[in-house]
């Protein structure tokens, strides 16, 4: 059986880019009996780390890591055309980001949550933008053979928004990257001296994206709200990314709130630098008004870090009664989370531990074992259209 991949969002950073990096990862390893042809941008073939056994198929003249509506018709054409001319038996697509059309193939579509819906005016640009990406969503819920997405909480959600038939939507749900697990303190303790910071004040570490449905602007009013000494780190991408960027309107509100020598943003760090600091931190808060797993938030508890969340249901699926929650824009519930994290000792080692336990349950080979059954299904005409 030859399957393709859609794998020009391998190298993104935001979580879709990390569930195909891992499941699809772990599923070509465990899957030997089936071929997976990687369709990838010509322009980033050298620098990706693909599987071993992963055939690669470079399209030139496309762009990678390409989201929403942001895909040209030229692109689609390419790539529409490579995929279709495969040979292929079923395509797997890690996520409707960066679907695109092949044609006389049955495909398995990744929808990994309804933010778009949501949140629209913050996850993407103008009228324009949203209505291309409605399009092309519309046409790959409507072409796929299978769908999935990524927790119990997205699926409830993806089925109150859009007309699919409850049957044709199963989970897939996430875990921790191996990279996100406690470090000795001797490698910490370098992590963070980089960023000119020190051991022997507590840190607060926020690192699920600059985007505005982040809402890192509460993060940071809450934060100058504490008495307790502390620095904040907000680490991620500065210069824009798939999603809209707040990166100026969260140095506006610093500046404005005067806490400036207290908030570092370091820009994008790599995953033993996040751990690092999560291995250390006296708190990990992710404010978000919109997750469909919450990945952030389960790499942080995986390091032991206790986990500060907004009161989102897919958040609640898997740190539920094991972190402190608080209502997405309630910076008096946020900063009062913080104060007690900061200030009790005992608190704060319970709900690191509870939370690591929690997330260590989560395993990325369940996520390629669902995937392989889902491929399978849909090669061997077991899936029906949604």
């Amino acid at each position: 059986m030859r399957v393709g991949v859609d794998a020009t969002s391998w190298s993104n950073r935001r979580g879709y880019g990390r569930f195909a990096r891992n499941a699809v990862g772990r599923l070509v390893d465990l899957d030997a009996g089936t071929r997976y042809v990687f369709f990838v941008a010509a322009e980033e073939e050298a620098a990706l780390e693909l599987p071993e056994r992963a055939e690669v198929r470079p399209v030139r003249g496309v762009r990678a890591s390409v989201d929403g509506s942001s895909r040209s018709s030229i692109d689609l054409a390419r790539l529409t055309v490579a995929a279709s001319r495969g040979g292929l038996d079923a395509v797997l697509f890690p996520s409707v980001y960066t679907y695109f059309p092949v044609v006389g193939v049955p495909s398995v579509v990744g929808l990994h949550d309804i933010i778009t819906r949501q949140l629209p005016e913050l996850a993407l640009g103008g009228t324009k933008d949203r209505v291309l990406w409605r399009l092309k969503e519309r046409v790959a819920i409507k072409r796929a053979t299978v769908l999935f997405t990524v927790s119990k909480a997205s699926r409830r959600e993806l089925l109150q928004a859009v007309p699919i038939a409850a049957e044709r939507i199963v989970v897939v749900p996430e875990a921790p990257d191996p990279a996100f697990r406690p470090r000795q303190r001797d490698e910490a303790e370098a992590a963070v001296a980089k960023l000119g910071l020190r051991l022997d004040e507590p840190l607060v570490v926020y690192a699920a994206g600059l985007s505005p449905h982040k809402n890192v602007e509460t993060l940071v009013e809450a934060f100058a709200a504490i008495s307790t000494p502390a620095r904040l780190v907000l680490a991620g991408d500065l210069d824009g990314g798939p999603f809209l960027s707040a990166v100026s309107s969260i140095r506006a509100r610093i500046c404005e709130l005067g806490v400036e020598e207290r908030v570092v943003l370091p820009g994008f760090l790599s995953d033993d630098e996040l751990a690092c600091l999560y291995s250390v931190a006296a708190a990990a808060v992710v404010p978000s008004l919109a997750e469909g797993f919450g990945l952030p938030a389960v790499e942080a508890a995986a390091c032991g870090a206790a986990t500060i969340l907004s009161d989102l249901p897919a958040h609640r699926e898997t740190l539920d009664g094991v972190a402190l929650f608080f209502e997405p824009r309630n910076r008096a519930a946020l900063t009062a989370a913080l104060e007690r994290i900061l200030t009790e000792e005992s608190t704060r080692l319970d709900v690191g531990e509870r939370g690591r336990e929690a997330v260590s349950r989560l395993s990325w080979d369940a996520s390629a074992e669902a995937l392989r059954d889902l491929v399978s299904a849909a090669a061997n005409g077991r899936g029906r259209r949604a």
